[in-house]
């Protein structure tokens, strides 16, 4: 099928990508991938996702940040992403390391922000058609699918109603996955996956062989992807998925005979077949099934599949076979267990899996929580002591969030304790035998007050200008236990997905960047004025959304050819003044007030003061 690459706004280019979806899933295979790629709805799209990142001003190895590109002229930019999808020379990556959870270090890729923006691009067109193929229980870089999903299928299949449980668990750990991955087969994986376009191919062949920079040394890939690269994970994902199948196909996802799938799993069990249930994280997975015998001769099969079809090895030290009614299982930082149930009149005791914090991953928190608390003695006054508490405060309600979603009130307790004991040591070093005035009732502090209001309990604060800041506690974060496994159906990539998610993280869908390319008149400066960058044509579309189509003086609906996107602070440096915030949209007659036109006759009360207000930031 050959992809029509024309379309003109956010809202067609998503049209674009729900209909790869729908053809995708039914089976399609796809041409003129590089022309959706090399619109400029998209190429603006992609410099917004990474312009939004954490790292965006990351640069590679050409030390160009992404500052430079947002202050380009519109037209340059976007000739200069298509020239570099059509003739795709990719820089090396700059390598850098990152320390791991076990103190070892793990190499990052950082591809220049050129090579990220074509990255970025690919991956937006790309998406939709590989979703539709992938297998549904894997988790990993995979949009509106979290940890906790993945970790509550494994609690739903261990916790079935089957008379023999599956509690026999292949904790499966791939060897330096990302490094080791075959480009040839990565490649054969793509073209039948129904990516049909062999510039793309070409183009990802490309970003593989580039290589990276280290002390000035350039090293070439032979294998693997680049850890830090834009479309690695979705390729790693590609590269699985071919391994997801093949277990899947066995039991878990059969190919259906009836409209119920359950019943197909019947008509497998009633064949002699054993029930096993996979679950994927990235590269990390496990195999739930009820026989040890079974679970031997799948682990063996699946050494000979690594090793031979997909060219990776298994970790021989991490990839075990356990038993849950003897050993926990630790996944993805949660730790799975057969615990007795406790007795309740209605309920009687039973045996069932339990999942809770990894004891091991909650102490390494814990500990950084603690440094983190010491570090409020070393801050010279009590205004930067009480940020620092805010620091640690943010910590605190970050993982008691990413815990509450399972069996979680002794680890917040552990928490709480440790947190008490470090931040009492450390005031008595502070304060001395004044440390019990700083001891306030939770209730007392100005700090997070909806979080702490009606609790008597006690915290460590610091007094600053008449408030008192303190640390919070971690079982203010109310438990809130998952309850139902991931609904499939939930995608970004049709309306009913994107509405089913929406209402399970209750949020309001956001509002679709209108195109406003009839708005001419700041086209015609000549030469390039450099408040008319880049970073302006995408950001006004975002203000106009934020101030919901009407002047931010007078209220009236903006109509084409009457609306202009005003600069509130015309001459702050340019990389500051085209952010959303000194960006507003006004009709043509409140805009020439501001500049000092006369104040037309409606200008009054409110209107006035907005305008004598737009004034004077001016």
């Amino acid at each position: 099928m050959h992809l029509n690459g024309q379309f003109s706004s956010e809202q067609e280019l998503r049209q674009k990508l729900d209909f790869i979806y729908e053809k995708s899933k039914s089976g399609g295979s796809f041409h003129g991938i590089l022309e959706v790629a090399s619109n400029e709805v998209t190429i603006t799209t992609a410099i917004h996702n990474i312009k939004s990142n954490k790292g965006a001003n990351t640069a590679g190895v050409d030390r160009v940040k992404m500052d430079k590109y947002l202050q380009m002229d519109r037209g340059k930019l976007v000739s200069l992403v298509q020239s570099a999808l059509a003739h795709y020379k990719p820089k090396p990556a700059r390598r850098v390391y990152i320390q791991k959870s076990n103190g070892k270090m793990r190499p990052l890729g950082i591809p220049t922000v050129l090579d990220r923006i074509v990255q970025e691009c690919l991956r937006i067109v790309l998406e939709p058609l590989v979703e539709a193929k992938f297998f549904p229980n894997s988790y990993g870089f995979r949009p509106y699918r979290s940890v906790h999903d993945a970790v509550y299928m494994v609690f739903h299949y261990a916790n079935t109603t089957a008379k023999v449980k599956p509690w026999i668990v292949i904790e499966g750990d791939i060897k330096d996955f990302f490094n080791n991955i075959d480009h040839r087969k990565l490649l054969d994986k793509l073209w039948k996956i129904g990516v049909h376009d062999k510039r793309v191919l070409a183009i990802i062949k490309a970003m593989l062989k580039a290589g990276y920079m280290e002390n000035g040394v350039l090293c070439n890939d032979e294998k693997g992807t680049p850890q830090g690269g834009i479309l690695s994970p979705l390729l790693a994902n590609v590269y699985l998925n071919s391994f997801d199948w093949t277990i899947g196909r066995m039991y878990q996802q059969p190919r259906q005979q009836t409209a119920y799938i359950g019943s197909d799993r019947l008509r497998l069990k009633y064949q002699g077949m054993v029930p096993k249930y996979l679950v994927r994280y990235a590269d990390d997975w496990v195999i739930i099934t009820n026989s040890k015998r079974e679970a031997s001769r799948l682990l063996h099969k699946l050494q000979k599949c690594f090793t031979h079809k997909l060219k990776i090895e298994l970790s021989q030290e991490k990839t075990v076979i356990t038993d849950m009614r003897e050993t926990a299982v630790n996944f993805l930082g949660f730790s799975l267990k057969v615990r007795r149930t406790v007795y309740q009149p209605e309920k009687p005791a039973r045996e069932m899996v339990m999942c809770c914090p990894n004891p091991q991953k909650l102490q390494k928190a814990i500990n950084k929580l603690c440094d983190g608390v010491r570090e409020v003695k070393t801050c010279t006054n009590d205004v930067f002591r009480a940020v620092q508490i805010e620091k640690v405060n943010a910590q605190i309600t970050g993982l008691a969030e990413h815990y509450k979603h399972f069996v979680c009130s002794k680890a917040y307790h552990k928490i709480d304790y440790a947190v008490n004991r470090c931040a009492f040591k450390t005031f008595k070093r502070m304060y001395g035998q004044g440390v019990m005035k700083h001891l306030i009732p939770l209730e007392q502090l100005s700090n997070r007050p909806q979080r702490h209001a009606g609790h008597k309990d006690t915290a460590l604060a610091i007094r600053v200008d008449g408030m008192w800041i303190g640390f919070t506690k971690a079982y203010l974060t109310h438990s809130n236990r998952i309850n139902r496994p991931f609904v499939q159906a939930i995608t970004p990539y049709t309306h009913d997905g994107r509405e089913r998610y929406y209402q399970k993280a209750k949020r309001q869908a956001p509002l679709v960047r209108p195109p406003l390319y009839d708005d001419t008149n700041q086209l015609s400066f000549a030469p390039f004025n450099t408040l008319y960058n880049f970073e302006y044509y995408m950001n006004r579309e975002y203000a106009f959304n934020r101030d919901k189509g009407v002047c931010r003086c007078c209220r009236t609906k903006l109509n084409v050819g009457h609306r202009h996107c005003h600069h509130i602070k015309p001459f702050l440096p340019t990389a500051q003044v085209n952010k959303v915030s000194n960006l507003a949209w006004v009709c043509d007659t409140c805009h020439g007030a501001i500049h000092g036109k006369g104040m037309p006759l409606y200008a009054t009360g409110k209107i006035k003061s907005k305008i004598e207000e737009f004034q004077k930031q001016l």
